[in-house]
């Protein structure tokens, strides 16, 4: 009874930070870049993976970009983590900076099924040898927050005279979902998952100019609501022995029923002041009200390829590549906006990088990870040097803590708390663009655990 106790308040902080952050948007990010699309990408994966979305896989932790990972878990498992951040925005001479953060990711994964078959080798000995080949059917619900989109800034024109508009927006599309694996012997696992979209987004945009003792103003109030199906397909492959072993992952995903619908608000509004020279609002005019209904919207296929190298329980390298074709998806709030595809490569190096304590160890070592991302987003401008696409940089190093305790059938079971520091650098303060500079902090909880599972007494 803790434990379901334990799920649900983590379940509910969870929903009350996403209620949060579509309200208010500002909680995650503050980019000008957010302005397109849906906003945002944020790292959908746990912190533990590195920038190995296709490849991290093990006893107590999976991948959430590839739904076959979830093959190898052996034990239940609840992942929860939440970030902190901070940097600042340059354009032209201005500055500005940002604090914020909230929940990033929470996780339970538990096995359904599982069953090892021992089959007999051929040996010239009289000793008979034998071969375990594992078997499982293993599940995991999800919720994180997909995208996010906080953003606010101004243009002025003195030209014919003096006009000033204001952009700002928040909210963001975030996933509940459901993921399955089946483990097939030693060197294949296959998954899928299909999670569900829900969210809003708002964009506010206020023309002003001046009118001899009064402001007039025009307010254009947008709000668009989300709901649809995400689904990834995946698998791993996995080959070698303990001391040098190769795996090879790979996904597609892909969206159904994705409908999208706006209500639309434009008033014209008049700023007057008062004789104690404060200013009061008021509506002039409506001159658009409209409710659209929910149409449906085109979404990114995407699709990835891994590989990872590991040296016996010492290290191991990763290698990853990602795909989003964001150039197939129509923007709702401005369609004559063209988006460009998205690729992501990644490598991490993790040292310690077996989740689970070897029996031959008195304690288990601290997972230590490095690593980086280069990335060409979806963002893409055209200017007096042609198109330019909006690159990001990501480096990270993170280490985690293991917790052991032993269980009541004297296995060793294990928890982890890991921290991570990011460096993120996106853009560049050139033709009215912005640089964005990032730190980000993340702690998690990887907490292990025989649950769901019936207990023998003699």
């Amino acid at each position: 009874m803790r434990i379901k106790y334990f799920i649900f308040i983590l379940g509910s902080l969870f929903t009350g930070s996403v209620s949060w952050a579509q309200s208010s948007g500002q909680n995650y990010t503050i980019s000008p870049y957010s302005n397109f699309g849906l906003g945002e990408l944020l790292n959908q994966n746990f912190i533990q993976a590195g920038a190995n979305s296709q490849t991290h896989s093990g006893a107590y932790s999976f991948s959430l970009f590839n739904p076959a990972t979830l093959g190898n878990l052996r034990y239940a498992t609840v992942d929860f983590g939440l970030n902190g951040r901070t940097g600042n925005i340059s354009s032209g001479d201005q500055v500005r900076s940002f604090n914020g953060g909230s929940f990033s990711y929470l996780s339970l994964a538990f096995n359904n099924w599982k069953k090892d078959k021992v089959k007999s080798m051929p040996s010239s000995s009289s000793k008979k040898k034998t071969k375990t080949v594992p078997f499982a059917w293993n599940s995991a619900l999800s919720l994180y927050p997909g995208t996010s989109v906080g953003y606010n800034y101004l243009f002025e024109s003195t030209n014919p005279f003096t006009t000033r508009t204001i952009h700002s927006g928040s909210g963001g599309v975030n996933v509940f979902e459901l993921s399955q694996a089946l483990k097939l012997g030693n060197h294949i696992s296959l998954g899928f998952s299909s999670g569900y979209l829900f969210g809003q987004i708002r964009d506010v945009s206020i023309f002003g100019f001046p009118d001899s003792t009064n402001y007039m103003f025009v307010e254009d109030d947008k709000s668009v609501l989300i709901r649809g199906f995400q689904h990834r397909a995946g698998a791993l492959f996995s080959f070698g022995k303990d001391s040098a072993k190769h795996t090879f992952g790979l996904s597609y995903g892909f969206h159904s029923v994705v409908r999208a619908g706006q209500n639309r608000l434009v008033r014209t509004l008049e700023a007057r002041t008062l004789q104690n020279n404060l200013q009061n609002l008021y509506t002039i005019d409506t001159v658009l009200d409209i409710e659209t209904g929910m149409n449906k919207i085109s979404m990114p296929a995407s699709f990835g390829l891994g590989y990872q190298f590991r040296f016996r329980r010492l290290f191991s390298l990763g290698l990853d590549y990602r795909k989003q074709l964001w150039g197939n998806y129509a923007a709702f709030f401005n369609p004559g906006i063209k988006l460009s595809d998205r690729t992501d490569y990644g490598v991490t190096l993790t040292l310690n990088p077996m989740d689970e304590k070897s029996v031959r160890q008195k304690r288990m070592r601290m997972p230590i990870r490095i690593g980086g991302v280069m990335s060409e987003t979806q963002n893409a401008f055209i200017g007096t040097g042609g198109q330019r696409i909006i690159k990001e940089q990501r480096a990270f190093v993170g280490f985690g803590i293991p917790i052991s305790r032993r269980y009541f059938d004297n296995r060793v079971l294990r928890s982890i708390v890991h921290f991570q520091a990011d460096y993120i650098s996106r853009g560049e303060n050139l033709n009215g663009l912005a640089r964005e500079q990032y730190l980000v902090f993340s702690l998690s909880m990887n907490l292990g655990d025989i649950w769901f599972q019936r207990r023998k007494f003699d």
